[in-house]
């Protein structure tokens, strides 16, 4: 797997604005994601061989909480909130992906891949 890779959050919202991720540090640090109880997950994907720790994020305004509507959205990695930004999975339920995940507790990109892989994806795009 080979996950679509942005060289930053501008260049990802460009390409994703169905889907941003925001452009503002504090907004994005704030978003419900998933990060492996603050060690963040394993780049063991990329083949940078950096093996950096990234954040998963929920696209657009970060995993639904339980009292809050689904939405259909885009999984990403990124460095704790910077780019580059990887995207993971993309017209996914954000709650589905959200319980997917904590599900399998990864450690590595490849197992988060792994766990979002079987979700259905939804067609967003108008005929």
């Amino acid at each position: 797997m080979t996950p679509e890779l942005f060289e930053s959050v501008e260049a990802y919202n460009a390409a994703h604005p169905a889907s941003p991720f925001p452009t503002d540090r504090h907004a994005r640090s704030v978003l419900r994601g998933y990060r492996v109880a603050m060690q963040g997950v394993t780049d063991d994907v990329t083949g940078t061989g950096s093996g950096a720790s990234l954040t998963v994020d929920f696209l657009p305004g970060g995993a639904p909480l339980p009292d809050e509507a689904d939405r259909v959205g885009t999984v990403v990695a990124s460095r704790w909130g910077e780019g580059p930004v990887l995207v993971l999975a993309t017209d996914v339920s954000l709650r589905a992906a959200w319980e997917a995940i904590k599900e399998a507790w990864p450690k590595h990109l490849s197992d988060v891949h792994t766990a979002l892989e079987p979700l259905p994806r939804t067609d967003t795009r108008s005929t």
